[in-house]
């Protein structure tokens, strides 16, 4: 087969133009865009650290269990004649509630003999009382007779001079006056000897009355009451039981109000005491209670919480060596009543519960927990990453307090960088713009 010329010129001509079409091509396309560092500032989201009011708290475990507790001794022996029904472990009873009553007859019959020698006691006194009228009286007379017989005597010793009278009639006389001072020096003495009948008298009444108000006492502890709403502990007294003085009865726990024992680091209350600003007054020891410290108990059951609220009424007295922690005594007010079943569960002695010890809100460094990574922050610094350690003190409704590290107005990085590599280019979240 044969090409002819025409054929020749357009295998020629054809190289030629698509060579000058890939050249057309290559010059209308534009080069690459340069960035700074050869990697492209990656879109972040920000915040500024600033400073917010928030309470400082510290936290710490415990086990509840009662304010008080409450156990009844036998201060009288006998038979027991009553026991109350609900008197049984677990039970709960309200203040008032008489659990235990022993035979009383022993102790009525000493009233009684109490109150006789009483009686017999205030006659004496009263008898003394109106004796010593009685010689008061007396020593009157008696000194009043001694002077109309002085008086005669020296009458008729005047008569005597005179001879008007004989000698024996002044000494007959003289005797009489004799005899009637013999009586008033008597009657003087047993005047003088009233104030120690009458405080014998008075001795002996105070005595009957003591026997008397012991003998009451005595009656009154035949029943046993329970003093505060409580729940009951132990038993361990039957009906027709003779007990004996000294003997445990009854054991119970005063319900409305709790106290939690709460186990706090060391560490974390040193830095917990920063925030605080205890009120000192002079000569006077540190009272703890004036700080008004508020608490909060909470129980975890699965995924549900439980909170109840309490107050910091006292420090533990020393340390714990084993797990160099402190202990905080925290109170709770609890309604026993107040419980429903299902819904709510009682505080009851024995709870593992966590305790929040919190201050009054003040103004603190802080930055959105988010911001964080473990004791590290990435700040924004002229475009670029930077990071930095810092040191945490607690999170708070979703922000974290900085103790040191950052600064008011320094700018976190919220976002996630991968990789974080310091100096990496950023830039911010532009409005309405999604950060990828």
């Amino acid at each position: 087969m044969k090409i002819n010329w025409q054929q020749r010129r357009w295998l020629l001509v054809l190289p030629v133009l698509g060579i000058v079409i890939l050249i057309a091509l290559a010059s209308g396309k534009k080069p690459p865009q340069k960035h700074n560092n050869g990697v492209e500032a990656l879109l972040v989201e920000t915040a500024q650290v600033k400073t917010t009011r928030i309470a400082p708290y510290v936290t710490g475990f415990g086990r509840v269990r009662p304010k008080e507790r409450w156990q009844a001794l036998s201060e009288v022996s006998g038979r027991v004649i009553y026991r109350h029904p609900n008197l049984e472990k677990g039970k709960a009873l309200k203040a008032g509630t008489v659990l235990l009553k022993i035979d009383p007859i022993d102790y009525e019959l000493k009233l009684a003999q109490a109150r006789s020698d009483l009686n017999s006691a205030e006659a004496e006194l009263s008898r003394t009382r109106l004796n010593d009228e009685k010689l008061s009286l007396s020593l009157r007379l008696e000194e009043q007779r001694l002077s109309v017989l002085q008086k005669e005597l020296k009458r008729k010793q005047g008569l005597l001079k005179s001879g008007s009278v004989s000698a024996s009639m002044v000494d007959a006389e003289q005797a009489n006056v004799w005899a009637q001072e013999q009586k008033v020096l008597d009657v003087r003495n047993a005047v003088n000897q009233h104030p120690d009948n009458m405080a014998v008298a008075e001795a002996k009444v105070k005595l009957a009355q003591a026997r008397l108000s012991e003998a009451e006492r005595k009656l009154a502890k035949t029943t046993l009451t329970l003093p505060f709403d409580a729940r009951i502990a132990d038993v361990s007294v039957e009906m027709q039981q003779v007990v004996a003085e000294r003997e445990s009865l009854v054991t119970a726990h005063r319900t409305d109000l709790m106290e939690i024992p709460v186990q706090v680091a060391l560490s974390d209350m040193r830095h917990f005491g920063q925030y605080l600003s205890p009120q000192l007054i002079e000569g006077e020891f540190p009272d703890v209670q004036t700080w008004d410290l508020d608490a909060e108990a909470s129980l975890y059951i699965g995924n549900k919480q439980f909170s109840w609220q309490g107050k910091l009424t006292s420090v533990g007295e020393s340390i714990d060596p084993e797990g160099n922690t402190v202990t905080l005594i925290v109170d709770v007010a609890f309604d026993y009543k107040a419980f429903e079943p299902g819904k709510r569960p009682p505080l009851i002695s024995d709870m593992y519960v966590e305790v929040k010890v919190k201050g009054a809100p003040r103004p603190l460094l802080s930055v959105p927990s988010q911001a964080l990574h473990g004791d590290r922050l990435y700040l924004l610094e002229d475009g670029k990453l930077a990071i930095r350690t810092v040191e945490v003190a607690f999170e708070s409704k979703g922000r974290t307090v900085i103790r040191q590290g950052v600064s008011e107005g320094d700018v976190v990085v919220l976002s996630d960088v991968i990789p974080a590599v310091p100096g990496r280019a950023l830039r911010t979240t532009a409005a309405g713009e999604p950060v990828l």
